[in-house]
């Protein structure tokens, strides 16, 4: 259902909204980062409590997996230990119940590319004027993008299974964006393979922006899989929508999603910058598990 029209008459004070969850968002993820940064040299100064990637991560007596990576693991080695499973329980958890948030608030190498996105943005509005600014990916109405990340997902683990190597955790950028700075401090230069992967990965970002977020990395696909409708999401207020069908909230979402007619399979990472980016606030963060949803007068949950 489309939203109404009259984006023009909006009020002054209505067109400036602050953006809240994109400097939480980007405080995250620059901590994450600085954290897996600094954890080599932890570990070498006599702290071994944390130690690992974001593919695996060990806390204590307890063993964390990004559930792709222990996924891959399990087919790689035609077995499911029940320390892995465990294992996967707080990452599966997590995207239970807040949706994508790994990739979106967590995960540094989502920081590099949103940094690349970025830069490409910035080229493209010095080149085309202030007009070519807008969603990074166009919109995705036949789920091409879904499709794409299956296929990709399905090609990893057959590899695992076929080569019994864990493809899905050893290739996965989040990981190799981790695992990179432990690697440089135990060689004490440069680890040319891992080095090597990450920045042919980073050119590919750089040559179709987000791309490899959206369509190809095995943790974003597990996590948008488990994705549940009772989860959090983006929750549209109907009656405070002013905005034309080409919208803001569109133009800012960096998967060129339509908060407003989104499908629980669409890809929505909950980044929340179609929220800041409302200028009416029709949009919000909500758990619809604590507030049953309502039906607006097309069938549109509003939350």
């Amino acid at each position: 259902m489309n939203a109404p029209r009259g984006g023009i008459g909006l009020p002054a004070a209505s067109r400036k909204r602050p953006r809240r969850f994109g400097r939480w968002r980007r405080g995250l993820q620059a901590t994450a980062l600085l954290f897996y940064l600094a954890l080599p040299f932890a570990n070498a100064a006599g702290w071994p409590n944390v130690s690992g990637t974001l593919a695996s991560l060990k806390l204590g007596p307890v063993d964390l997996s990004e559930p792709a990576a222990a996924l891959s693991a399990a087919v790689a080695a035609k077995s499911l230990p029940a320390v892995l499973l465990l294992g996967v329980v707080p990452a599966l958890l997590l995207s239970l119940a807040l949706g994508g948030v790994l990739c979106s608030w967590i995960c540094p190498f989502g920081l590099l590319s949103e940094g690349i996105a970025a830069a490409a943005a910035w080229v493209r509005r010095s080149r085309k004027g202030a007009r070519a600014a807008g969603a990074i990916l166009p919109p995705d109405p036949l789920g091409r993008r879904t499709r794409t990340r299956l296929a990709a997902l399905a090609g990893l683990l057959a590899g695992s299974f076929l080569l019994g190597a864990p493809l899905a955790a050893l290739l996965s950028p989040p990981r190799l964006v981790t695992v990179l700075p432990l690697e440089a401090k135990l060689l004490g230069g440069w680890p040319a393979v891992t080095g090597a992967l990450l920045l042919g990965l980073l050119a590919l970002e750089a040559a179709r922006p987000r791309w490899i977020c959206s369509a190809l990395c095995p943790a974003g696909t597990v996590a948008s899989l488990a994705r549940l409708p009772r989860g959090l999401t983006v929750a549209w207020t109907e009656e405070r929508c002013s905005c034309p069908p080409a919208a803001r909230c569109q133009a800012v979402c960096p998967w060129g999603i339509d908060p407003r007619t989104m499908r629980l399979a669409d890809g929505c990472t909950n980044c929340l910058a179609c929220v800041d980016g409302c200028p009416t606030g029709a949009l919000r963060a909500a758990l619809p598990v604590l507030r049953p949803a309502r039906s607006g007068p097309g069938g549109r949950s509003t939350g």
